[in-house]
């Protein structure tokens, strides 16, 4: 039986944490690789010597930042000199960072800051401001002087793609969040930089709890639209960013409800044919029973037992509407000579034989039934003179038929009129 408690707990402790762990291994190793190229190049002893040389050839550090970019396949690459000012891209110089540009916050932001490397989501305002995620990392020269911020660039429609592929993959909404709680990547792109979780409905009463996850998932719920939403939460450290993933109680008990009602028809469906097969190999073993408990296993015509219930019926039909009926019995002359000379198995053989020699020379409405050992017998319903042709014609044919050459012939002992 699918109850909510069984669905909730079932959310909580196994397909959350699960989908979390995977989401998680999966986006930070695709994560990880940008961020790796970031802090070699800001420890690449060439990038510092140009710099440190007074940035003399500026089409060895284009070629270098254009390099990294093809090799790596990313939307950009960049270096921002600290005694310049110039802001280098891969295809060339993009402008001269001011203090007073809005764009260029980020860079005395970042270089104010006591840490080496820094994530962000902004707009590249050299590529026609595409929201574009960044990896910031500080150069230092070897006593530990700035030189100045360089770095990747990964567009947030690649990593929202990623995302979103993980929403279809495992049925669950997937998002990430700066420490305010800011949505820096979501599937939809009309909440990215523009969202806070604070102002949502529903997780919005929660969200300084989930601000305070650690690099431990932690599990919430909340309401939203008169639903329940299951939420684990886990802090990525290396990006400064949390891990969101949603689940809609709702939807998995609709899904639950009908994997269950599946599960029945199908088993029901199964059950019956299963029946069905076992009345079928019953109703046939059945039959075979009763064909072999009336049937001569040798011959394959009536046995004895099988005869004396007919000749019962046949005297009962007698009693009432007096309809003829008469009784031929027959003897194999000479067959204790075939066994004797040939064996039991010629003798087997021709008994098979004899057996539908007389079969072809009565009715079908005739009862053929082996007596005994070499003894057979027929029932069947016609005037005297009927039976005494046939018992003729029975006689002759086994007279005249080739039994592998063993002399055979068929007595005539009895024929019983009522």
């Amino acid at each position: 039986m699918i109850t909510r408690a069984s669905v909730r707990t079932e959310i909580l402790q196994n397909d959350l944490p699960l989908t979390m762990d995977n989401i998680y291994s999966e986006l930070t190793s695709e994560m990880m690789r940008p961020l790796l190229v970031s802090s070699s190049m800001a420890t690449d002893h060439f990038l510092k010597n140009w710099v440190s040389e007074g940035e003399q050839d500026v089409d060895k550090v284009l070629m270098y930042l254009n390099g990294i970019k093809e090799k790596y396949d990313f939307f950009t690459t960049f270096f921002v000199s600290a005694h310049t000012g110039i802001y280098y891209r891969y295809n060339g110089i993009h402008k001269t960072v001011s203090p007073m540009d809005s764009h260029d916050v980020w860079y005395y932001d970042f270089t104010a800051q006591n840490q080496e490397y820094d994530i962000e989501v902004d707009t590249d305002e050299a590529a026609g401001n595409i929201l574009t995620i960044f990896i910031n990392y500080k150069v230092f020269d070897s006593e530990g002087k700035l030189l100045g911020v360089t770095g990747v660039g990964l567009k947030v429609d690649h990593v929202s793609e990623l995302i979103a592929a993980y929403k279809q993959k495992y049925q669950r909404v997937v998002y990430l969040t700066d420490r305010e709680g800011k949505i820096m990547v979501h599937p939809e792109k009309k909440y990215i930089e523009k969202v806070s979780i604070g102002d949502m409905e529903g997780i919005g009463k929660i969200t300084e709890k989930i601000l305070e996850t650690g690099n431990d998932p932690r599990n919430f719920e909340f309401e939203r639209d008169h639903r329940t939403v299951f939420l684990t939460a886990r802090f990525i450290s290396s990006f400064s960013w949390f891990l969101l993933v949603e689940q809609d109680e709702g939807k998995v008990l609709s899904t639950a409800r009908r994997n269950f009602i599946r599960s029945i028809f199908f088993g029901l469906v199964a059950s019956f044919f299963v029946v069905l097969i076992t009345l079928g190999a019953i109703n046939r073993y059945q039959e075979e029973l009763e064909t072999l408990a009336v049937t001569d296993e040798l011959t394959g015509v009536a046995n004895r037992r099988s005869l004396e219930k007919e000749f019962e019926n046949k005297v009962y039909s007698y009693s009432r509407s007096k309809k003829p009926f008469s009784l031929i019995l027959m003897d194999l002359d000479n067959f204790k000579n075939v066994n004797d000379t040939n064996g039991h198995l010629a003798g087997d053989n021709v008994l098979r034989n004899v057996a539908q020699l007389i079969k072809e020379n009565i009715r079908p409405t005739d009862t053929l039934a082996r007596w005994g050992g070499d003894e057979f017998a027929v029932l069947c319903c016609q005037e005297t003179d009927g039976i005494l042709k046939m018992a003729e014609r029975i006689r002759q044919a086994i007279r005249m038929a080739d039994l592998g050459g063993r002399a055979v012939n068929l007595m005539i002992l009895k024929i019983l009129l009522p």
